[in-house]
């Protein structure tokens, strides 16, 4: 079974169990992927096959003491299963899933220059009236964007860089000038 299958089939489980779709699993969820995806040694300890599942649990337990009930039983499913590997692709997965039954998706947003609160809040009502959804702003400052602002929700991207619209004026004036040869 594919990995994209697999993380699929493991979001669905942990949304349709009792209590799996809410915002507390939601984020303990999200507090394990952040300490997973910063702190090496707990990843590579997690990820190691000669580590009891049961020492791992522990390390969940510690991490997440406050976890609810349904997230530990999960955790322990995935780890019983020797699917500790999947646990990004999964979570990513589960905020996927969730964000779809809310009528909620994340947006990255990139600019040059870091935005003001104000900009943000504005930014974000255009974005949501464009999207037709509720939108979480993720915002990158890339120095390497000349200007301007590009933004991805889920597969669609909304590109109005400068480099964007200097390639789309080089289109057309190339296109121009291919039909001006023909007349």
């Amino acid at each position: 079974m594919s990995s994209a299958a697999v993380a699929r089939r493991y979001a669905q489980a942990l949304i349709g169990a009792k209590g799996g779709d809410g915002a507390d699993v939601r984020r303990s969820f999200a507090d394990l992927i952040a300490a997973y995806r910063e702190n090496d040694s707990l990843r590579q300890a997690i990820l190691n096959p000669r580590i009891a599942a049961a020492d791992k649990e522990r390390v969940f337990r510690r991490l997440l003491p406050d976890a609810p009930s349904v997230l530990e039983s999960f955790l322990r499913l995935l780890l019983a299963r020797r699917r500790e590997s999947e646990i990004q692709a999964i979570y990513e997965e589960y905020c996927r899933m969730s964000d779809e039954r809310e009528g909620e998706a994340e947006a990255i947003v990139e600019t040059s220059l870091p935005l003001g609160d104000a900009d943000l809040e504005r930014l974000g009502k255009v974005l949501e009236q464009r999207f037709q959804r509720r939108l979480r702003l993720s915002v990158r400052v890339d120095p390497a964007l000349l200007g301007g602002i590009r933004v991805r929700v889920g597969d669609q991207l909304l590109d109005d860089t400068v480099r964007s619209r200097l390639t789309s004026i080089r289109r057309m004036l190339l296109a121009e000038s291919e039909l001006g040869g023909q007349a």
